[in-house]
Formats: C-alpha cells, structure tokens, sequence
C-alpha cells in the first residue's frame, strides 16, 4: 500500500504544479516549456444578454443597394427580360444561360419601341403580372440614340424602373453603332452605375442594316454581360455548355 501511495503522490505532483500555475497570475514558464494560462475573466458559460451584445457589436456591411450579396445565390430566378429589337439576339443567348443555370425565362421584344411606350402603356404591368418575375433585364433605347434632348426621357425612364418595385434589375445600354446624344448617360445615371452594362465600348459585327449585332456578336454581348452580372450580382449565371432545347416563352409585339 505505501508503495501504491508513493506512485500516485509522484504522478499527482506534475498535475498539481500546471494547475497552480495556471491559476497564479505571474507568468513565470519553466526552462523549455511553454503554458497556457486560464483567462477566468471571460465567462466560459456567457448568458444570454452576452451573447446579444456579441451580436450586436457586430459590424455588417450591406450589399449595395439593388444587388446581391458577393456570393453567388443557387436559388432558381424568374427573369423577365424586355427590349426593343437591338435585344433580340441577346434573349436568344439568354436562353442558353437559364437553361444551364436552372432558371426560368420569359422574353419580350417590342419592335419600334421606346422608353414612352414601355412607361405609359399597361404592357409591361400585363407581363409582371403573367410572369411574376423575380429579376429583371432591360434593354431598352435602341430608338432614341438620337434626340436632340434626350433629358425629356428621364421621366420615361423613372416610371419604367418604378414598375419593378424592390425587385432586383439591370439596364443593358445600347451598343451604340455612332455617337448617340447623350441618352445612354442619362439611363446610367437613372439606374446608378451598378445596374448598368454600358455596351458602347464593344465592337460588335453588325448586321446588314450596320445597326444590329448580328446573332452570333449578340451571344458574345451576352456572355460579357453574364460575366459582369455573376462578378456583382447574386444570381448564377455559369456560361452555357450547349445551346438551350427548352423553349422559353417569348413574344415578339409588333410596332405600335
């Protein structure tokens, strides 16, 4: 028994010395040896007004405003993408991206449209309502490149993006084929620059009439516009694998 009680008092005397150490406030490590001391100080059991104010002190930053948070979001989208006829090869392209990334698409092409036409007509309230969107792209004003004063728009174009509430949008500026007088500065400045893709610095073939990119340059229009949208938006837009078989609704109006 003594023999028995001389072993367990030697194992015992290492555990009593890193316990009375952990415990004295001086820090005085031993040759070689490297301790950790015991902060008694901070509650290992916080209650629960602590765990609020931990919260609380909390820094957030939000995402801006009318985006997404800076990581892509898995959730399947409602697109509602509208144009005027410069859009039509990109609702094309665009129906390649839904399918490989799992959302749904509806498409309208208004040819001969305006800003005036989408904002003062019930056109675009028939189709919210239809579809139901959950995210919208526009890509309107192929046909007012060239006013004299576009700052008459501005009112146009206000009601148009008034149309979508809270739900999240991008503008898709016109690949202008000249000079346009100053109508794609004014949509950027409507939408803020986060929600606008300024197409004027493109060069895309164009089609017979020098004016519309041909389908082919509409696909790489799009793919830019997919690459700006996954880098600032929440919404997955990986680039397409093979073209789409699923035909998404798409209505083509006719001039008014």
């Amino acid at each position: 028994m003594k023999l028995y009680a001389k072993v367990i008092a030697i194992l015992a005397l290492p555990l009593i010395f890193v316990v009375a150490y952990a415990l004295c406030p001086i820090q005085i490590p031993p040759p070689g040896w490297k301790l950790s001391k015991l902060d008694l100080k901070a509650s290992p059991n916080p209650s629960k007004g602590e765990v609020r104010d931990s919260v609380a002190s909390c820094t957030i930053t939000p995402p801006l405003e009318g985006m997404g948070e800076a990581f892509p979001d898995t959730a399947v989208q409602r697109i509602l993408f509208i144009g005027d006829s410069m859009a039509e090869g990109l609702v094309r392209r665009m129906a390649d991206y839904a399918q490989e990334n799992g959302h749904n698409l509806s498409r309208i092409i208004w040819y001969n449209s305006t800003t005036i036409l989408w904002a003062s007509s019930d056109t675009l309230q028939y189709f919210i309502q239809k579809y139901q969107p959950t995210y919208f792209m526009v890509c309107i004003g192929g046909n007012e490149q060239f006013l004299k004063d576009p700052s008459d728009r501005e009112e146009y174009i206000h009601k148009i993006i008034g149309t979508f509430g809270n739900t999240p949008y991008i503008w898709i500026g016109v690949p202008s084929w000249k000079e346009d007088t100053g109508l794609n500065n004014l949509i950027q400045k409507c939408v803020g620059e986060n929600r606008y893709f300024d197409s004027r610095r493109l060069a895309l073939k164009r089609g017979s009439d020098r004016i519309h990119p041909t389908f082919g340059a509409a696909s790489l229009w799009m793919d830019s516009i997919a690459v700006w949208m996954k880098d600032r938006y929440s919404i997955r837009m990986q680039k397409p694998r093979k073209k789409a078989t699923h035909k998404y609704p798409l209505h083509l109006l006719q001039p008014a």
